[in-house]
């Protein structure tokens, strides 16, 4: 029989009862005595009926999931990716986008909720009203249909396809873990469709010539600092971006400890949870890179970060270096040059010194060979270049009757046409080619070729001297 106390100095009544298998439960019930009498009843009576397998012990385990604020599903997937081995700023990334999600389809407008957007104050004043309405929303709340709306809305507001689509790609994850740790039934965002980011590009990357890059380095290494960034520790980290390919998160993780010096060539390390597969990266550097690189480490103390990069700031630390070097950050076509554009810098060079698609692919960590393809960025000059440097495939021009035959003969006048019986004084044929032609004894006085204009040889530029080889 389940009972109900109030204990010292709270309001709320509190009822003990014995569980299905056995176990004593408390549960805190409501300060009205009655109503807390009813709710003790309604335990009891469930457990009856658990013990006599009346009851799905699932269909409870969904239930108490649903009377759960949506924010503490989220707090606890956050920890999860953590746990997992993601960096504790994905898993808040990730995290972040799904409470923006859910604020606005509890009535919160898209652009009250960019903090890129917002001032200080508004930005902690968005997180407040964030945080209210989210913790209004349950997981009954993640419907397909409702969360295809949302992802209009932020189409709407002026989000680009790519951006809805990493929100699509968040929400998707959190809806697949609470599928998998038992918190739903299904999963309910498997039909939820993403947009083509091919028609809506608004950050198109290009690479820089050679000439150009050398002079944005060099511009960089002579230049002031920006922030804690000196000149040539700045100019040293585009050189590792050009190099390797690695992008700017993973830069940031790379410690003394994270290089190999021993091996030939000497080799970077990047930890498994800092890449974008989830795999550790080791990659070669270039023997000049590895010598300036080394000189430089040998002088940071262990266990800490060899650049003082901040987060998020590639784009704003090359901006000023790309001024000073006179290169824009946007050229004519719309085209940009980030950080994250050194890494097509390295994917572009690789191509362009020859080397294979698939070690390039190899190099750059991709997947595939098409999504190494959108990395390589050959400049309209470089694609001239190589067009003047395919074989000529222009048809041999030393007889000239293949001239005529042709139509390809300068001369504006048709020569005569050699006739089978035209002879020199010396009584050799002056036309060899004509032999040729007269295989048959009815041959044409003046042979044509089909679908041209009836042509013949010169008899003197088809004269031949006599110690040429026929």
């Amino acid at each position: 029989m389940a009972s109900i106390f109030k204990p010292a100095g709270k309001t709320k009544y509190v009822i003990l009862y014995v569980d299905e298998n056995g176990r004593r439960r408390k549960q805190t019930a409501c300060t009205d005595k009655v109503v807390s009498q009813q709710i003790a009843n309604e335990l009891e009576k469930q457990v009856r009926l658990l013990r006599a397998g009346l009851i799905d012990r699932k269909a409870l385990t969904y239930r108490d999931h649903e009377n759960r604020p949506l924010a503490d599903h989220l707090a606890e997937w956050q920890a999860d990716l953590v746990a997992k081995g993601y960096t504790s700023k994905h898993a808040g990334q990730s995290a972040d986008r799904v409470r923006r999600l859910f604020a606005v389809m509890k009535g919160a407008k898209p652009n009250d909720i960019d903090g890129k957007t917002l001032t200080a104050p508004r930005q902690a004043r968005a997180k407040t009203a964030i945080s209210a309405l989210v913790a209004k929303a349950r997981l009954s709340d993640m419907v397909a249909e409702r969360v295809q709306t949302i992802l209009a809305t932020f189409r709407e507001s002026g989000r680009s396809a790519q951006t809805c689509n990493h929100y699509r790609a968040c929400v998707r994850a959190f809806a697949r873990w609470t599928w998998k740790t038992g918190r739903l039934r299904e999963n309910p965002l498997v039909s939820l469709t993403g947009y083509n980011a091919r028609e809506d590009r608004r950050h198109d990357r290009r690479a820089l010539g050679v000439d150009e890059l050398r002079r944005l380095i060099d511009v960089a290494h002579s230049g002031p600092p920006w922030r804690k960034m000196t000149g040539p520790v700045r100019s040293l980290c585009y050189r590792l971006a050009v190099g390797t390919g690695l992008r700017y998160s993973e830069i940031e993780s790379i410690i003394p400890e994270s290089f190999d010096w021993s091996e030939s060539p000497a080799t970077v390390m990047v930890a498994a949870g800092y890449t974008k597969n989830g795999e550790p990266a080791i990659l070669p550097l270039s023997s000049d890179l590895a010598l300036d690189l080394h000189a430089y480490v040998a002088s940071l103390p262990p266990g800490r970060p060899i650049f003082p990069l901040a987060p998020d700031c590639g784009a704003k630390m090359l901006r000023p270096d790309l001024k000073r070097a006179g290169i824009p950050y946007i050229d004519a076509s719309g085209l940009v040059f980030d950080f994250h554009a050194l890494r097509c810098q390295c994917a572009t060079l690789a191509d362009q010194a020859g080397v294979t698609p698939r070690v390039v692919q190899k190099l750059m960590r991709h997947s595939t060979l098409e999504l190494t393809g959108r990395y390589t960025r050959p400049r309209a000059v470089d694609i001239d270049a190589a067009a003047s440097m395919l074989p000529s495939l222009k048809p041999e021009s030393d007889h000239p009757e293949t001239v005529a035959l042709t139509g390809t003969d300068p001369s504006p006048v048709l020569p005569p046409i050699a006739t089978q019986n035209a002879t020199r004084a010396d009584g050799h044929d002056p036309n060899p080619f004509a032999e040729r032609l007269t295989a048959s004894e009815h041959r044409s006085t003046e042979p044509k070729v089909t679908g041209s204009n009836p042509v013949g040889c010169n008899c003197s530029k088809a004269r031949r001297s006599e110690a040429e080889p026929r």
